[in-house]
């Protein structure tokens, strides 16, 4: 699942309420990508360690 601040309009409209320079389309499309396997590759990490600490106490 993924947490974002909706459409780029909306991005876009909360960076000029904070006066922070507009981001393009195209390169908050890349962010949201390269976000997007991060927070994957955390969860799945995460999930594994769950797993693994499950199964220790399980066999305790």
């Amino acid at each position: 699942m993924k947490v974002n601040l909706g459409r780029p309009v909306k991005v876009n409209n909360f960076l000029s309420t904070l006066n922070i320079t507009l981001i393009a389309n195209r390169n908050l499309k890349k962010m949201e990508a390269r976000a997007g396997e991060a927070i994957k590759n955390i969860s799945t990490a995460s999930s594994n360690k769950a797993a693994i600490d499950a199964y220790e106490k399980e066999m305790e």
